[in-house]
């Protein structure tokens, strides 16, 4: 909507109107009036699609406070993630450090390693750490 406003604070105070016998030429005070009737309606228009508007604003502002928080949350779960799968990977290297580029390994060979692998894991499982047998506190 086009906001088109007539009026000022300095035109109202400004204003001047002709008097007659009984005051004021009563035409002149209502096409006056009528000026600053159509001025509130359209301050009024604008303060209803400003108040609206800023309130999709908020909403907007809610939503992503929300997305923000999802976010987040993912993130940390994403770092957990990230330094287990770090930590599984040090762990792998340094069982295999002991391989060289001229040692062929055998298919029993990587058995052997799937299946150390899995018992470490049931022994996690238990509760027992493999590095050193002991229960877990």
């Amino acid at each position: 909507m086009d906001y088109k406003v007539e009026l000022t604070p300095k035109t109202i105070l400004d204003e001047k109107f002709a008097k007659d016998v009984k005051g004021y030429n009563p035409d002149e005070v209502d096409a006056f009036l009528d000026k600053v009737i159509q001025d509130y309606l359209v301050f009024s228009q604008y303060r209803k699609e400003s108040q609206t508007f800023a309130e999709g604003l908020e909403k907007q502002i809610q939503d992503l406070q929300g997305e923000k928080i999802v976010l987040q949350n993912e993130k940390q779960t994403l770092y957990g993630q990230k330094r287990q799968l770090e930590i599984d990977n040090a762990s792998l290297h340094h069982r295999l450090d002991g391989i060289k580029p001229g040692d062929k390994p055998t298919v029993e060979n990587v058995e052997y390693i799937t299946r150390v692998n899995q018992l470490e894991d049931f022994l996690w499982s238990i509760g027992y750490d493999p590095r050193t047998l002991k229960k877990r506190s």
